[in-house]
């Protein structure tokens, strides 16, 4: 890594963890200096209930956070699903900071938000906590492997050993799953982004988790922004096609 290279923020999304960028880095870490956030809750990140965990609080803390901690005033971001949300948000509080935004699969854009208490994927965090202690057994048995992705991804046949552990354990754990939930409700993007922040909103065209029929809605995103559809892809994009998401993320940021 160059630290003389632009920085590049990456930010998950909920129930992941940094982590879920590993496969990334090699490729990344040749063009940024690259920070991996844990969200609160998160990976190794702490989890203060008082605080707000609100997409635009959690931009508003990363900001603060490269700032403060790691000294970076500029930068490029891209975030999945809830991150590709909070990338939204950094760019709209601090648009003087933020050189481009690179959402892929971001939470947000819905026609109606959500407003149940319970998110929907609390199945998958409860089957996290149990299969964690024999992953290597589940991962080869496809029906088990079948059970915990395929509401993901229609590609879960191909997803690696790696990725699956990391996922398992990062859902497992996160302390700020339901915080960071109740952050989520009944809220969806609404705001304005300076029209000099370059903004990419990328999605699978096979998206289980947030469907083009129910979450993206165009009308809410930036209305600048670049819209662009991967084939044969689903939510988690960089899984399915990390070599695209790498010169996504490139071309967002100008290279």
């Amino acid at each position: 890594m160059n630290d003389s290279n632009p920085a590049l923020v990456l930010v998950h999304g909920l129930g992941s963890a940094g982590t879920i960028w590993k496969s990334l880095l090699p490729e990344l870490v040749k063009s940024f200096t690259v920070y991996s956030i844990d969200l609160p809750g998160h990976g190794d990140a702490g989890l203060d209930k008082q605080e707000k965990y609100d997409p635009r609080s959690l931009g508003k803390m990363i900001l603060e956070y490269m700032k403060e901690v790691q000294n970076v005033h500029e930068m490029h971001v891209a975030g999945n699903s809830l991150g590709g949300w909070i990338s939204l948000e950094m760019a709209a509080l601090e648009p003087n900071r933020i050189s481009s935004v690179t959402a892929l699969a971001p939470a947000g854009l819905w026609v109606e938000p959500p407003t149940m208490k319970i998110p929907p994927s609390i199945d998958s965090r409860i089957l996290a906590k149990i299969s964690q202690f024999f992953m290597p057994i589940a991962f080869h048995i496809p029906p088990l492997k079948a059970l915990g992705y395929r509401k993901i991804t229609h590609l879960w046949r191909e997803l690696s050993y790696e990725s699956c552990r990391d996922s398992v354990i990062a859902m497992a754990r996160s302390k700020g799953y339901k915080p960071l939930w109740q952050g989520i409700r009944g809220r969806r993007f609404g705001s304005q982004i300076n029209p000099e922040v370059k903004v990419s909103i990328i999605f699978g065209d096979n998206d289980l988790t947030l469907p083009e029929n129910s979450a993206q809605d165009r009308s809410v995103g930036p209305s600048h922004a670049n819209w662009i559809r991967i084939a044969n892809c689903a939510h988690v994009i960089m899984w399915n096609h990390r070599e695209t998401t790498v010169k996504l993320i490139r071309e967002s940021a100008g290279f």
